[in-house]
């Protein structure tokens, strides 16, 4: 069982590394008038459409039941985004942490969309991968591995999110969301306690963006340890919310939701050829971000 769903998200992991990597560049010869945005918009929902909607007929499952179509307590909705609000400066550690060996990429694709309508940002940035990417790792992911226990799909779930962003930093702090939120999901046994604070997350960040003065100063550059040290005490600071606010969330689910638990078959082994090539892929798009920042570095000295 569980050999077969890594074979269905390796050929996920592969439909999706050819299809974000050929659509732009027809998009770009056949409809350059088309903004750049607006092209971005359309390649992502025929990278997740697709998949979404064959998940369930190739599972033989309810769509219901795949992506976790369920009500959301209005107080789990709440937590659930205190929870993702409060746990920024730990991703922000992430991204200073891995910056000596690549930029923050999410940052950089960000500042190039700020010229366009903040209604096209907002379904780019935060609309679509809330909706897209919690459906196939917090709703797909999440139920394809229950069966292993709820532990270790939450783990799974995150994993493959992490890798499908093919690169060192954005993995990483994939990862880390990805496993909160699967926990949410987990719990409540609702897509919404994803779904939510995914959105409210992305979209702070992009009217963030939009609300900087145009001609604000640039910041000076600090070192990277002054930038660790900053994000840190942030981290400290922010820590006692977050826990408090997870103690309240297990409070009101002390198990996860009885729909998303499975008896765990004996012998059911995590690691197949499957998952062993989605490893290897991440690895080598990682090293073509990772070497140049580290030849660069080496030729500065």
């Amino acid at each position: 069982m569980t050999k077969r769903t890594n074979r269905i998200f390796l050929c996920v992991f592969l439909y999706f590394l050819l299809c974000a990597n050929v659509l732009p560049l027809l998009f770009g010869i056949a409809l350059p008038f088309v903004p750049y945005i607006l092209q971005n918009i359309i390649v992502q929902c025929m990278i997740f459409i697709p998949i979404l909607v064959l998940y369930p007929i190739i599972e033989h499952k309810s769509v219901k039941d795949c992506y976790s179509f369920y009500p959301l307590h209005w107080k789990d909705a709440l937590i659930s985004m205190g929870i993702a609000f409060f746990s920024l400066p730990f991703l922000a550690f992430v991204v200073v942490l891995t910056s000596p060996l690549q930029p923050n990429i999410a940052e950089e694709a960000m500042s190039s969309l700020s010229h366009n309508s903040i209604w096209l940002s907002l379904l780019f940035i935060a609309v679509q991968p809330a909706v897209f990417e919690e459906l196939l790792f917090r709703g797909a992911a999440l139920t394809g591995y229950r069966h292993l226990g709820w532990q270790k799909a939450i783990l799974m779930s995150a994993f493959l999110f992490g890798m499908l962003h093919l690169n060192l930093q954005q993995g990483l702090y994939a990862f880390l969301f990805g496993a909160i939120f699967a926990f949410l999901v987990q719990r409540t046994g609702s897509i919404l306690a994803s779904m939510l604070p995914h959105f409210f997350v992305n979209a702070t960040n992009c009217i963030a963006m939009y609300l900087m003065p145009e001609h604000a100063p640039t910041p000076e550059k600090t070192s990277f340890f002054t930038q660790l040290y900053d994000v840190g005490i942030q981290c400290l600071a922010y820590l006692p919310f977050l826990v408090g606010l997870f103690y309240l969330f297990i409070r009101r689910h002390p198990a996860p939701a009885p729909r998303m638990v499975q008896p765990t078959p004996q012998g059911e082994r995590v690691w197949s050829l499957s998952l062993v090539s989605m490893v290897v892929i991440f690895v080598i798009f990682s090293a073509i971000f990772i070497i140049p920042m580290i030849l660069q570095k080496m030729i500065t000295l």
